[in-house]
């Protein structure tokens, strides 16, 4: 049977420390109180006079919101905001809007119904404004990740995606490539709209002309479906390389490409946001901005769990740069 000493061994405080928060006396910090309460459910120790249920009501909770655990990159978020969450005595629940405001619409109730403590999200975009005012008016912190919404305040961590794009969009301009087509996420998503920025930025460096056929929109999502491929293709003078905005764009584009029987490099280039580290990009093939994700999720929840122990600074917002891995997806235009 687990003791009090194996509590507070396991917490990393004092026996007394342990005894001052079961019996409610004496002043203890609120994230001691959390890691303690948070050990006793974890070794199953019930002291007397209390029971398993008061325990975990005391237990405050976190929720992570985003668009689709399945992407690589929030599962990293995910891994970092529980780490952290855990050293301060959080549980953290986890949400998938699937891009969808009305669902992440349920899971902001969810979050009120619950008495969350506070919320890390990666909101659907613009149309997230009516969801996220309503924790602001319901006084639960949040912290924003990945992409930001016009006129509200919060912290952020974010990348800085505009770089990053415009770093890869030049390296394709650097092989020689002068048709580049791009392949975005939803338009209200701002993360798109940097991609885009970037995208703009690096053509400028080279005074080649935006077209706007050579933009195409997609979802983000693991079922996407590579359309944008062939409309890429079809056009009367089409790219050579194609920027696209994550690994399920890629995976979708580089299969379409193989039932095209044309082949990466040698008949059409690609980069675009991939892999969230490097172990994951070992034996990818795909050049691609590489993001720090588990660092998203850990310094946006030490921002969450700041701003739930009262800290009132004026809202703080992260850039984290992503590094450029080159694969062995570009290679200079086929000729004619």
């Amino acid at each position: 049977m687990p003791t009090m000493s194996d509590v507070a061994k396991k917490a990393g405080v004092s026996v007394m420390t342990v005894s001052r928060i079961i019996s409610g006396t004496g002043s203890v910090k609120d994230s001691t109180r959390k890691r303690v309460l948070r050990a006793m459910e974890e070794l199953n120790y019930v002291p007397k006079g209390l029971t398993k249920r008061v325990i975990q009501q005391q237990i405050s909770t976190l929720m992570l919101i985003v668009p689709d655990i399945t992407n690589s990159f929030f599962t990293f978020v995910a891994r970092g905001m529980e780490d952290v969450a855990r050293k301060h005595g959080y549980r953290v629940f986890l949400a998938n809007t699937d891009e969808s405001v009305h669902k992440e619409a349920e899971y902001i109730q969810m979050c009120l119904d619950f008495h969350a403590d506070g919320v890390l999200i990666a909101p659907v975009g613009e149309s997230s404004r009516e969801n996220l005012l309503l924790l602001q008016q319901n006084e639960i912190p949040f912290v924003l990740i990945d992409r930001e919404v016009a006129d509200i305040r919060a912290d952020v961590v974010k990348g800085d995606i505009t770089s990053a794009s415009k770093a890869l969009v030049q390296h394709l301009l650097e092989r020689g490539h002068r048709r580049i087509g791009i392949v975005l996420g939803p338009e209200e998503n701002s993360a798109s709209r940097e991609r885009l920025a970037g995208y703009q930025q690096a053509l400028a460096t080279q005074s080649i002309a935006f077209d706007e056929v050579l933009v195409q929109e997609s979802t983000m999502m693991r079922d996407l479906d590579p359309k944008f491929v062939d409309r890429l293709l079809q056009l009367p003078d089409p790219p050579t390389a194609i920027f696209v905005s994550n690994m399920f764009q890629y995976a979708h584009a580089a299969r379409r490409l193989k039932e095209l029987k044309l082949n990466v490099p040698g008949d059409i280039s690609i980069v675009g946001f991939g892999n969230t580290d490097y172990l994951a990009a070992v034996d990818s093939p795909l050049t691609s901005a590489v993001q720090p994700a588990y660092s998203y999720g850990s310094l946006g929840t030490q921002l969450l769990v700041e701003r739930i122990e009262g800290l009132r600074e004026p809202p703080r917002k992260i850039h984290l740069q992503a590094d450029i891995v080159f694969g062995e997806s570009v290679d200079a235009p086929k000729e004619s």
